[in-house]
């Protein structure tokens, strides 16, 4: 079962770029049919651009005949120097700009939309899939997933006691059933163990079972009972104030 949900992840992340392959695949083939219909569509205006310029050259040779005189050109103020530099520059901007677009294998504005589609599918998987979030240092246990296992150990000589607080206390308030067992030396009160880092799932755990077995403690699990939790992160070690719980 961990195996499954550690893959779980990595399968979606697969199945995400897949349709992100097959989009791109989509939108070159529209770029290319666009581009060539703009190549084909601008075929009247090149011609005609390039005629006003000759006709242009011909009128400024004629309004210009050799050997006119010409008064001297005024010096640009720095102003002018300074709105010529900006459009200048702007104007290269605007070149590199449709220059990088018409190199793109598609539309520059259905790159970004992919990109932010991408994004938000991306944030939304992630979570759900508990790669981000939960409490740091969870490790049997991520935020918006199904709560961590919970091993029952008795730490009485009441047969049974562990089998029944299980029964009747763990699973009902949607834990996941550990180990159950003894605990190999008895406890006065009863406590919820963890492995380091997840005191905040303790605390939850508390206080799910608080209605049933009241206000217990939490602390870090001792070698003893995480070599007897079989892997759980949490463990519920039964102690001799709650012997009596449900006529055990």
């Amino acid at each position: 079962m961990h195996v499954i949900e550690s893959i779980g992840p990595l399968l979606g992340i697969a199945a995400f770029l897949g349709l992100a392959v097959l989009a791109f695949l989509l939108f070159q083939q529209s770029r290319d049919v666009r581009s060539l219909r703009e190549w084909a569509g601008r075929a009247p205006e090149r011609a005609q651009e390039a005629a006003e310029a000759v006709q242009a050259a011909s009128e400024a040779s004629r309004a210009d005949p050799a050997g006119t005189e010409r008064p001297p050109e005024r010096s640009p103020t720095i102003g002018e120097r300074l709105r010529g530099a900006f459009g200048r520059a702007t104007a290269r901007v605007g070149s590199w700009l449709r220059a990088v677009d018409r190199r793109l294998p598609v539309d520059g504005r259905y790159l970004l939309a992919v990109l932010a589609v991408g994004v938000a599918v991306a944030a939304v998987a992630t979570s759900g899939f508990g790669l981000v979030g939960g409490d740091g240092g969870s490790r049997g246990h991520k935020r918006g997933s199904a709560k961590p296992t919970v091993a029952v150990l008795n730490g009485t000589s009441v047969t049974g006691l562990a089998d029944t607080v299980d029964k009747k206390v763990i699973e009902p308030a949607g834990y996941k059933t550990g180990k159950i067992t003894n605990a190999g030396s008895s406890f006065a009160n009863t406590v919820v163990m963890y492995v380091p880092g997840d005191r905040a799932l303790a605390k939850e755990l508390s206080r799910a079972i608080k209605p049933k077995l009241g206000e217990t403690p939490v602390q870090e699990m001792t070698p003893d009972v995480k070599g007897r939790a079989g892997g759980a992160p949490l463990a519920l070690a039964l102690g001799l104030d709650d012997s009596g719980f449900g006529g055990a």
